[in-house]
Order: structure tokens, then C-alpha cells, then sequence
């Protein structure tokens, strides 16, 4: 059986018998809450990047919930008195930045020109690091993952509008060889809207965990990877990061290439439904995660299907989608009239690198991940029982 996760570590961890919040602790947390958010929003706004991705429809939004969290939040907490309050992450920010403040505008540093005790000030505490992680990770990843939510929903609305389309008399011709001409004339359509549908599912569960955290969903953060190495892995997959990458790497993989068409109709349609088996398990391992989906965080270990089959489906399947979609660009250049073997062979093997780059990449996001969660003996008890990083009893 496995002992419990050290309660010094776990951010989230509060003795049971310890007496309610005081009304004055309730009141700081409040207050905290309403200048980290507050501030955050305007860093959604004025940052470059963000701003991208802020849309005017998500502003709204943003300003509803943190209207309603200013007049509801304080009913909540003084009613219920929760005591994850005592670690209250927003608290742990507002101190930290008001220590590095005090210690700044403090006459004798000014006097003594102490520097040394200002750089000092900014080195966080454990929990202090662990809550300015975490609130990184929710505006960073919230905001991507709204944004994607946002335009997948749109791109699903147009799916539905071109089925509706596609099938608008289906009950006048209702017969196997209309069906057959159907799929032959739309197949690429299937095709890609199945692609949308699956990660828009990846992305609706990675937003849900990313902007919720509380005991009655389950997911409490126990612990945010502050490592250099995982966080670089993590970040340069996402953007504006993996824009630096893919230059580097020097190769763009696209879900839905055209020289897919360079096959033979079967081989094509056989490619297809194996990359699309593949991003299934994909969706279906965020769909697990449910409420703890995200990343760099602990949020407990998941071990339902497919977890139970290897400990990263999410990352082999989506690499074997890569692979899938990508062979085919090794007979594309074949039929064309100007075929030159040199061009091919070079083409070929930058190709062949920049995939296996990507592969790297996704292994090293593994082995950082799974360095984090081993500090916790329940995700160690789940590695002694499901052995197989990656494929069964090979990898």
C-alpha cells in the first residue's frame, strides 16, 4: 500500500484538525485574489502575446467571472470557512511580491546601498515558487487552451452546418451506393472534421483542468514541476515557442496533408483510419485525465484506460499520428514528372530528423514528467504496477 505524499511538499495539504479560517485570513485571501486576478488581466491585455489570444469575446467573459468572484467569493468563503485557505495560493504571491516591495523602499537598504539583501528578496520560498508556477501555468495554458476551445467551437459549428449539407436527402436516396459516393467525394472532409472534433475533445478537457482546482472536482494541485528541463520541454511545444522550434527543426507536421492523395486509394484510406485510431487514444487519455488535465502539475494519478495499458498514451499516440501522416510524404515526390533522386534522398532525411526531433522532444516531456511525479508514492505504486512507458512490453 502505498504511504502518503509528504505533506511538506504538497501545496494543497491542510491538517484535518486544524480550527476553521479567521474571518481576518478570509478577508486577506479575498483581497489577494481580487489584485492577482485584476492583474492578470491586464497582462492578458498588454502583453503582445496574449493579446492574440485574449479575444474581445473572452474578455467578457474574464470580467463576468471576476465581477461575480468579487460579490460571491466572500459569501462562499465565510459561510463555508474552507480550510485550503491556509494554503492559499494567492496569499503566497501577494506576500512575496509585497517582501521583495518592503525590502526595496526599506530606508537602511536605501541608505547602505544593501543590494545584495534586495536580490536576496527575490529568491521565492519553496511555497512561494510553487504558487507563482502554478498561477503561470493557469494564465499561460488557461488562456491558450480558451482561445483553441473558442475556435474549435466555431470550426465544429461549420462541421455540423456541411453534414447538414452532405446529408440534407439522405432519406430520398438512402442506399448503399449513394452512401458509397458520399464518402468517396467527402472523404478528405470526414477526414479532417474527425481531426478537428478529437482535439477540440483533447482541448476542452485541458481547459476545464487548467481553470479549475478544488476538492469537490478532485483535482487539488499537489505539486508543480518547477524544473528548468521540464519546463523548457513543455513550453517549446506550445506557442510562441514552438514556432522558434519548428524553425529549427526546420519541418512543420500537418494533421491533414495533401499528399496524402499521393496513395493509392486503399493505402490511403488505410493510413487514415490508423492515424485517426491513434488520435482517438489520444483524446481518450485527456478524457480520463477529466478534471486533472494539465500540465507540469500533480493533481493525482490517473490509472483508468488507457493509462492502464501504458503511462504516456497521450504522447505515443499522438507521435504515432505524426508517423502516419508523415510516410506518405516519402511517395508524394514519386509521381511527380520533375522526380530528382538527389532532391529526394535530402528531402528524405531532413524529414526523417526533424520527426525524430519531435520524438525527442515528447520523450524528454515524458521522463521530466515522471521525475515530478515520482516524488509522490502514489504515482510510484501506479509506475510498479503499469511498466511500459510508452508501447507494451517493448518500451
Amino acid at each position: 500500500m502505498a504511504s502518503e505524499f509528504d505533506k511538506n511538499l504538497n501545496i494543497s495539504y491542510v491538517e484535518d484538525n486544524l480550527e476553521p479560517p479567521s474571518r481576518k485570513l478570509i478577508l486577506k485571501h479575498c483581497i489577494c485574489s481580487y489584485i492577482v486576478y485584476l492583474v492578470i488581466y491586464f497582462i492578458l491585455i498588454y502583453n503582445p502575446f496574449f493579446s492574440g489570444y485574449f479575444n474581445p469575446q473572452l474578455r467578457a467573459l474574464y470580467i463576468t467571472a471576476y465581477v461575480c468572484y468579487i460579490f460571491l467569493a466572500p459569501t462562499i468563503y465565510f459561510t463555508a470557512k474552507p480550510k485550503t485557505i491556509y494554503k492559499s495560493h494567492n496569499i503566497e504571491i501577494c506576500n512575496y511580491f509585497l517582501r521583495i516591495f518592503k525590502q526595496i523602499f526599506n530606508k537602511k537598504t536605501i541608505l547602505k546601498a544593501d543590494y545584495q539583501s534586495v536580490l536576496k528578496s527575490f529568491i521565492p520560498s519553496y511555497y512561494e515558487k510553487q504558487a507563482l508556477m502554478l498561477i503561470f501555468i493557469k494564465v499561460f495554458f488557461g488562456c491558450l487552451m480558451t482561445s483553441f476551445l473558442s475556435n474549435d467551437i466555431n470550426a465544429i459549428k461549420n462541421i455540423v452546418e456541411n453534414y447538414k449539407n452532405i446529408f440534407y436527402d439522405i432519406n430520398s436516396y438512402f442506399s448503399f451506393d449513394y452512401l458509397k459516393q458520399i464518402f468517396s467525394a467527402n472523404g478528405n472532409f470526414f477526414y479532417s472534421s474527425t481531426i478537428t472534433i478529437l482535439f477540440s475533445i483533447d482541448v476542452l478537457f485541458f481547459a476545464m483542468g487548467y481553470l479549475t482546482e478544488c476538492a469537490f472536482l478532485k483535482n487539488k494541485i499537489r505539486t508543480v514541476d518547477t524544473s528548468l528541463f521540464g519546463i523548457f520541454f513543455c513550453l517549446i511545444c506550445y506557442p510562441p515557442f514552438n514556432k522558434t522550434t519548428t524553425t529549427f527543426i526546420g519541418w512543420n507536421q500537418s494533421d491533414n496533408p495533401d499528399f496524402l492523395e499521393a496513395l493509392p486509394p486503399k493505402l490511403n484510406i488505410t493510413f487514415r483510419i490508423f492515424a485517426l485510431f491513434f488520435l482517438l487514444i489520444y483524446a481518450l487519455a485527456s478524457v480520463a485525465l477529466f478534471t486533472k488535465a494539465s500540465n507540469l502539475t500533480n493533481r493525482g494519478t490517473v490509472s483508468i484506460f488507457p493509462y492502464n495499458i501504458v503511462r504516456h498514451p497521450a504522447y505515443i499516440s499522438k507521435n504515432m499520428f505524426w508517423v502516419l501522416t508523415t510516410i506518405p510524404a516519402f511517395v508524394y515526390p514519386l509521381n511527380s514528372p520533375y522526380f530528382n533522386l538527389r532532391e529526394y534522398i535530402i528531402r528524405s532525411l531532413l524529414i526523417v530528423l526533424s520527426l525524430l526531433l519531435w520524438i525527442f522532444i515528447y520523450y524528454m516531456r515524458a521522463i521530466t514528467e515522471e521525475r515530478h511525479l515520482m516524488q509522490d508514492p502514489e504515482y510510484q505504486e501506479y509506475a510498479k504496477k503499469v511498466r511500459w512507458r510508452f508501447i507494451p512490453f517493448i518500451i
